[in-house]
């Protein structure tokens, strides 16, 4: 289930010839800052071979959809420990300063997995660390966590300023997750970039039921997997998990601010939106305009291993220390609060699925 506080669409103004990349990524704390960067030449690794000394550099040359894997791994999401070595070129990053940027997905494993990871080996998984070569010729990790692609295809920046520790310019990606690379390059500019932010306003948002769009899953897990958002289905392969949700209609007021009154979906549920376009400011000559979407808020999913996953409540709030958060913490009960309980969450779950066996009294 999702628990959506704010959604907001910025729009991204630019020069031409600049690409820009955003600082978002998972990786545990601290948190990534909001971050752009600018990419005016993209410049290609020189090598790149795993750790069995395969070369996998016309892997991770473009976006195509043939990814540097090759690694053994299991139907949970588990993966054998296994690298990534990158050399960047021996005239690379001067000043010690470049940006890396890799587009990939993970296979994420379930709570359960990371438990019996945790479990039944010494490391349990193991996000990617990032080393490079000291002075002797041996890796180093810089990076205990460097970030990874928060599931689905996504590109991802990480910040190597000040980070080589010799004149050698290789690098190492190290992990037991399956991630999979498809295209990997690196900027030497890690300066802010010229942009312009200006965000629009909500016109409408409306949260309703739509049901399941088909779903495309590779045999192997290597492929990400797809929906098809035209092909539409009724079919639902899991319940809502109980609780109240946010009943259907108008909810503006509540993606409009980070406020800790949530739009509150389950499994077939759709929020639309619609932004004004009104106020952008005219685009200046030679650049161009994107647009960034803005969404905050959490995610539960119904895994046994997952705190309180049969169970819409208890909710979240921005000010818990973590969760479950501890009977000294509560969320907020103002009278503002109450209002919004009391308004919106009023939808049981629905029941998709029915019973096989209707249990006799």
């Amino acid at each position: 289930m999702s628990y959506l506080d704010q959604v907001r669409l910025i729009a991204l103004d630019h020069p031409r010839g600049v690409e820009i990349f955003t600082n978002e990524k998972f990786k545990s704390p601290p948190f990534p800052e909001f971050r752009l960067f600018g990419v005016s030449r993209r410049i290609a690794p020189a090598a790149a071979h795993d750790d069995q000394g395969r070369d996998v550099l016309a892997n991770i040359l473009r976006r195509d959809g043939i990814y540097a894997g090759g690694f053994r791994h299991n139907y949970a999401g588990v993966a054998e420990l296994h690298s990534l070595t990158l050399e960047l070129g021996r005239d690379a990053a001067p000043n010690n300063k470049a940006v890396l940027f890799l587009n990939g997905w993970v296979d994420w494993a379930d709570g359960s997995t990371f438990l019996g990871a945790s479990q039944g080996a010494a490391t349990g998984l193991i996000l990617p660390y990032l080393q490079v070569k000291d002075g002797a010729g041996e890796w180093r990790t810089v990076m205990e966590d460097m970030g990874i692609p928060a599931g689905k295809p996504k590109t991802i920046a990480v910040d190597l300023s000040g980070k080589f520790l010799s004149a050698s310019r290789q690098i190492r990606i190290v992990t037991n997750l399956c991630v999979y690379w498809d295209e990997i390059f690196f900027s030497e500019e890690t300066g802010p970039p010229a942009a312009r932010l200006t965000p629009l306003d909500v016109e409408s948002a409306e949260v309703r039921l739509r049901g399941f769009s088909r779903a495309v899953v590779d045999s192997r897990r290597e492929q990400p997997e797809s929906f098809a958002y035209a092909r539409w289905t009724s079919e639902a392969r899991w319940n809502q998990t109980p609780g109240l949700y946010t009943r259907y209609g108008d909810v503006r007021e509540l993606v409009n601010d980070a406020d800790d009154r949530f739009v509150i979906m389950g499994s077939g549920d759709e929020l639309r939106l619609e932004f004004a376009n009104r106020g952008l400011p005219p685009l200046a000559t030679g650049w161009r305009r994107d647009f960034l979407l803005l969404v905050d808020g959490w995610a539960k999913d119904s895994d046994a291993n997952t705190a309180f996953s049969q169970s819409v409540e208890p909710l979240p709030f921005r000010s818990m220390s973590r969760y479950p958060y501890p009977d000294s913490e509560h969320y907020p009960d103002d009278a503002s609060h109450q209002s919004y309980r009391r308004k919106y969450n009023t939808r049981p779950a629905i029941r998709f699925v029915q019973p096989l066996i209707t249990a006799s009294r």
